[in-house]
Formats: structure tokens, sequence, C-alpha cells
């Protein structure tokens, strides 16, 4: 059966003015593109005038996070701005009282914003119950905090060594005070709480779906796979089973690798095994992104992987043919990964070898690097850090660093592929992985307490849309998306709102309408 779509503003997303105003879709994928003029079809589907997209691509987000958190407590602004405000949303969590075995989850606060300017600690949690175990989420998703009970589970005690690469606070006591600092310390209380039910974790992700599909999404790059206590390719597949929608491309966290381990790319146009993820920093809102210059605490953030440890990484993703995923948010671990890589080939033809997640400060040295570098990076970056970290950038980082944030239109003028992606859960904001907030802050470079950040470094409104679907597919893999050209899959999204003539500061209010997925509409708002 072909179906046809008629009077349309259609982004075929091929260039930044490619428009067309009807399609066809037979099977599932893209079979005509033209005008409405063409088509004599009396059961066409009239699209009145609004505009279509190709399906968006988040290709850097953390869907095992976002699954967890929807069920979980948004500890975030606008919502939560206090440690007491979040204790008083955690007793309304629908997961209190559900027995000792039911953990309380949170997601997205950032001591910066919070009234007391602290994290919470074991004993503000404990307020809320010492029955249940309580995980919480730091925003930038790195560290975390437990009440009693999740310490308890997790086995750490006033005696428990820190982690490599991790942290646990301590009470000046010497009490562990519930703060996992940096993903190696968060991972304690991850796995405890994981090991109490795969089928939720599944159902969680199934749940999920709908979440994806009413913001537009059809593929997402999961930047957080694991091999224990589950492989994050088996949770997808039963997920998929149940359910789930949205393609997946998924990235190893490299440290977690076993030595000797063998990883290869395999799956198909739904999952797929791209590549691993390396952790060369931490963040700037915590302090732990590896800068040149010391934070105003003194502190100079951390190196996660050293170039050693970087050079072994890359050469077995090399190896095995998958794609490098490096994490680097400050400049003195993007200056590391471009010193290391600049000179290798690269071995991957159909996308970049190596990609630099956040890429959150680059110097006109570093853009001058990149595009004289034998290796083809991709940038996959995140405005809405900027637009909801604003006070925390202010504050960490000196004038002249400040004035590298987030330099989006030196990166689509430099020979790296650049995407728009969000990072979510990782960013205290109550919708961390809303495209058309990050479209708003590339477009408008304005936070959400109305700073302006580095005007000149603003997009236009096709060049973020680009950067949702065209070049997130090729940054990411997604043969079969990005573009509504002929072969591609039938993945698209009617908006509610024109995205490309409405004032800029109504970008945060377009949402998507329907989204269609393999030519079968798979989500419709209908409010």
């Amino acid at each position: 059966m072909e179906q046809t779509f008629v009077n349309g503003k259609i982004f075929v997303g091929t260039s930044e003015t490619d428009f067309a105003t009807a399609f066809k879709v037979k099977d599932g994928r893209i079979s005509w593109i033209g005008q409405t003029d063409q088509i004599d079809d009396p059961d066409a589907i009239d699209l009145h005038q609004q505009t279509v997209l190709p399906g968006l691509i988040d290709c850097h987000t953390h869907p095992k996070y976002i699954a967890d958190a929807l069920h979980g407590t948004a500890c975030t602004p606008p919502n939560v701005n206090s440690i007491k405000e979040m204790i008083t949303a955690l007793k309304q969590s629908p997961q209190l009282g559900q027995g000792p075995d039911v953990w309380i989850e949170g997601w997205g606060f950032d001591e910066t914003k919070l009234a007391e300017h602290r994290s919470p600690t074991v004993d503000d949690l404990d307020q809320v119950t010492t029955e249940q175990p309580i995980f919480i989420y730091r925003s930038d998703c790195h560290s975390s905090v437990g009440n009693s009970k999740a310490l308890e589970l997790a086995g750490i005690d006033k005696d428990t060594p820190d982690p490599k690469g991790g942290k646990i606070e301590h009470f000046a006591d010497g009490r562990p005070n519930g703060f996992m600092r940096e993903v190696a310390a968060s991972q304690l209380l991850i796995r405890a709480k994981s090991a109490q039910s795969y089928a939720d974790d599944v159902q969680n992700m199934v749940n999920s779906s709908t979440h994806y599909l009413e913001n537009g999404i059809v593929a997402i790059g999961e930047m957080m796979g694991r091999l224990k206590p589950y492989t994050t390719l088996q949770l997808y597949q039963d997920a998929v089973k149940q359910g789930f929608t949205p393609r997946a491309s998924i990235y190893y966290v490299y440290d977690e690798l076993d030595p000797g381990q063998s990883l290869e790319p395999v799956g198909d146009d739904q999952l797929r095994v791209a590549g691993i993820k390396i952790f060369m920093d931490g963040s700037i809102s915590g302090e732990t992104a590896d800068n040149s210059i010391s934070y105003p605490s003194g502190k100079r953030g951390v190196l996660l992987t050293n170039q050693a440890k970087l050079k072994t990484a890359v050469e077995f993703a090399k190896e095995h043919h998958l794609q490098a995923a490096i994490h680097a948010m400050g400049n003195a671990a993007i200056q590391l990964v471009l010193d290391t890589t600049c000179n290798m080939e690269p071995w991957l033809d159909d996308m970049p070898s190596i990609r630099i997640e956040h890429a959150s400060l680059l110097s006109d040295q570093m853009f001058d690097q990149i595009n004289h570098a034998k290796m083809h990076y991709g940038l996959s970056t995140q405005p809405i850090f900027f637009f909801a970290e604003d006070e925390s950038y202010r504050t960490y980082l000196t004038p002249e660093q400040f004035k590298q944030a987030y330099r989006i239109k030196s990166m689509l003028n430099s020979n790296a592929l650049t995407t728009l992606s969000s990072d979510a859960p990782c960013t205290p904001w109550a919708e961390p992985d809303s495209p058309f907030y990050s479209i708003y802050a590339a477009v408008t470079r304005r936070a959400a307490n109305d700073d302006v950040v580095n005007e000149a470094e603003a997009i236009s409104v096709p060049q973020a849309i680009l950067g949702y679907t065209k070049w997130a597919a090729e940054i990411g893999g997604f043969t079969h998306n990005g573009t509504l050209e002929v072969g591609k899959s039938a993945d698209f999204v009617i908006l509610n709102k024109d995205i490309f003539t409405v004032p800029a500061d109504e970008l945060t209010q377009v949402r998507a309408k329907e989204t269609w997925f393999k030519g079968q509409c798979v989500y419709r708002n209908n409010d």
C-alpha cells in the first residue's frame, strides 16, 4: 500500500533550503518526493500546510537513565530550588511506601542552584525514609547521592575504599555522607539498584518509548552501554520485543570492558553496537572538567584517562572497527584528545572515527588543529548546557574561557561534522532532551535566565534542524534516517507550529503534533 501526503511544508533535510510539498510512502520508506501539483490522488493525506521534518535524532543521550528518571522525581529547576523542596518532592514519589525493595529515584539537582548552595546528604535523604533506598542523580549524571539504605545495599561504609576514578565523600567524623563523586563512585549505587529487577528495567525502557516519540525523536545514541550486570544490547532487544520504538546505537563504556575482551559492531537497522565511550574528565558545573586553569576553588578538575590509556582505547576501537566517542569538556582534556589523535588515520568510512562529546571549550588553535588533522572528527555538542547552566559556567570559568563555550557556529565552519544533542537527563532542566529547547538555545544563544551566551556563535534554525537530522544521522551511523530522500525510512514528524517562521522566542513552544515511524503514525498529540 502506498500513502501520499500533499500540501505540506516539508523540510527534506538534504540542505538548509531544500523543501518539498508532497511525498509518498511505500513499504515503510520514502518512495517519491516532490510538489503537490505533481500529484493526482483523491486519497492523499492533506497536511494543510503543516511543517514536516525528518524524524529527529538525539545522538548523545542516556536512555536507561531517562527510563529510570521518568518514574523518578525531577529535582531540578524550575520545580525544585532547595534541599527542603527536594525532600518535599521526594515525599510525593509514588514509589514511597511501596516496600523495602523499591528504590525511590530522582534526578537533576545542581548544588549551585539550590538555596543551601550545597549537595544533599545522606542525612537529608533519610528525612524522606530510611526504610527504602533513595538514589538521586546530580545534573551531570556523573555524580549522585544516596540515603543510608542505598549505602547499606551497596555495601558502603566508612571503610569502603574509593573506586578508581571516583570518590566516596565523607562527613568530618568519617561517615560516608552519601555523595558519590564521578561515574565510578555512582556505579556502586547503580549496580545495587540494577540488581533488583531486570524485568523492571525492561519495562521502564518500554514505558520511555512514548517520551521520545512525543519529542519527535525516532533514533537515539545510548552513550552509557554496559556489559554488567547484563548487556545493554540485551536490554534494548527485550524492550523492542515489548514495544520500544526508537532506533538505537549503543556505545559501551571502555573502562568497564574486561582486559582482553573483544567487542564487535553487531546489530541491524533497529539496534546496533556502534562504538566505545571514553571518559577524559568530568563536568564544568561539577568542577571536575579538566581545565588548563584552576577553578576559583583551587580545583583543577580531574583527568580520568591519560594519554597512554587514551591511545590504547583508540587502538581498541580501531581494531574492532568501532567508533570512539570521547567525553571531553575541559579545554585541557580536549587538547589532549586532539594532540593524541590528530595525526592518526581514520578507520571508518561512513562516519567520523572519533567523536568528541560535548567539546565545551574550543579555542581558535583547536579549530586550526581540527582543520589540519588527518583524523576526521565529529563534534557532538549540547546547547542545553549553557541554556540551563549559565550561572555555573560564569562562576567556574574565566572570562576568556567563557568566550570559548559552545562555539557552535565555529564548529559548523570547521572540518568536523557537528551535531546537536541533549546528554539527557544530565542537565538541570525539567525538559532536558527537548530538541526545541536546544534549537532555541543554539539559535538565540539565550540561557534560561535570559543571559546572552557568546551571541556571535548563534546558528540558523535550518542549521540547528540539520544538527538533529542529517548530521546527527551521519555522526551516529543511522544510514536510513536524517533526510526524506527516496529510499530512506519514512520516519518524520509533523509540528504544531512552523519552526522556520515563528519568532525566535517562541521556538520553545514548538512541539511534535505527530510522529511517524516506518510510515506508521506512532504518536499523536490530541490536545
